[in-house]
């Protein structure tokens, strides 16, 4: 018993102290923003039937799920994400009009091997439910760029993807085969790709052009060169769309677009994004356009969101100001 009283189980993201002021200070910043632009705070419930997670995520693993079954007999988890319970909601209420709403919470999601990732994971992000294709995509992008100067993160890099695109190759290449597919792009490995177009005897022409899909990442030359290769007219498509909605951002840079880019949530249909900062692997926001997901509540209706990682903020911003710390030192 001695031994739990000063443990923290490795489950949790620990104690706040140091950084608190940071995180309260980039809320206040972030829902300023999200208030001026007509978005509404909600609450959402901390505990939801399991059932609602898997009618949505077809290939839901529910390992990562913290669950347990309660008086009723019915599975229960902690929440494990918000952009599904928002959904339902805006369903719930009969809605038809666009609605805007942001949050602020942890969601729970059991990592296998840990390596330093968190299970209690503090989100803060918005929904952008009912505004079509482009007008969205450039309303969501815009609030992105409007809000990462708050963070005061140096080289902060945008990367672009398209999940139409990728959901169009895997289905010229045979959807049964996603899954391996999707490995190898997250490798960039294209010795496997290789393997992968040899093992399914794929034409020759679409198999050149996945071993090529790791190279083609950078500026809008790349994008540009790609349309104009293209073949099939549905990925041209996917690919116009992202660089009709490049021509309205604010904030351009060099690399910008990965046409090898995996969508984390199997949900999203259109523009995918994410933003990383060199001092965390993993990206610190991410988003993305999701069509098809109200479909499983009966309404078909368009919608974009982005969920900001504070733990991935805070830690980019803290490994931040101890480079600026160092380099002062070696200054003197």
């Amino acid at each position: 018993m001695e031994l739990y009283k000063f443990s923290i189980p490795e489950e949790s993201s620990g104690v706040i102290t140091e950084n608190v002021n940071k995180l309260r200070s980039f809320e206040g910043c972030l829902r300023k923003i999200f208030y001026d632009e007509k978005y509404i705070e909600t609450l959402m419930p901390t505990f939801e039937y399991v059932e609602l997670y898997k009618s949505v995520y077809k290939n839901l693993d529910e390992s990562t799920l913290f669950k347990y079954i309660n008086k009723e007999g019915k599975d229960v988890a902690l929440r494990w994400d918000f952009t599904v319970p928002i959904a339902r909601y805006y369903i719930s209420q009969k809605k038809d009009e666009i609605a805007r709403y942001c949050y602020f919470g942890k969601v729970y999601r059991k990592e296998k091997e840990h390596k330093g990732k968190n299970s209690e994971i503090y989100q803060v992000g918005i929904e952008l439910i009912g505004k079509k294709t482009i007008e969205g995509d450039v309303e969501c992008i815009s609030l992105l760029q409007k809000s990462l100067p708050i963070f005061g993160l140096k080289d902060l890099k945008i990367e672009l993807g398209s999940a139409s695109f990728y959901n169009r190759l895997c289905e010229i290449i045979g959807n049964e085969r996603k899954e391996e597919f999707s490995k190898l792009l997250l490798q960039k490995n294209i010795s496997g790709l290789k393997k992968f177009c040899i093992k399914y005897n794929l034409d020759e022409r679409i198999s050149n052009f996945i071993i090529s899909l790791p190279r083609l990442n950078g500026n809008i030359e790349i994008l540009t060169k790609t349309i104009e290769k293209l073949k099939d007219k549905e990925l041209k498509n996917s690919l116009r769309e992202l660089k009709e909605l490049y021509e309205t951002m604010n904030m351009k840079q060099q690399d910008l677009f990965d046409l090898a880019c995996v969508p984390n949530m199997e949900y999203y249909t259109g523009i995918i994004f994410k933003v990383y900062s060199k001092y965390v692997e993993e990206p610190i926001i991410s988003g993305g356009r999701y069509d098809k997901l109200y479909s499983n509540f009966g309404k078909n209706v368009s919608a974009i969101g982005m969920a900001y990682y504070m733990n991935n903020i805070l830690k980019a911003v803290e490994r931040a100001g101890e480079e600026n710390v160092k380099s002062s030192i070696n200054k003197r």
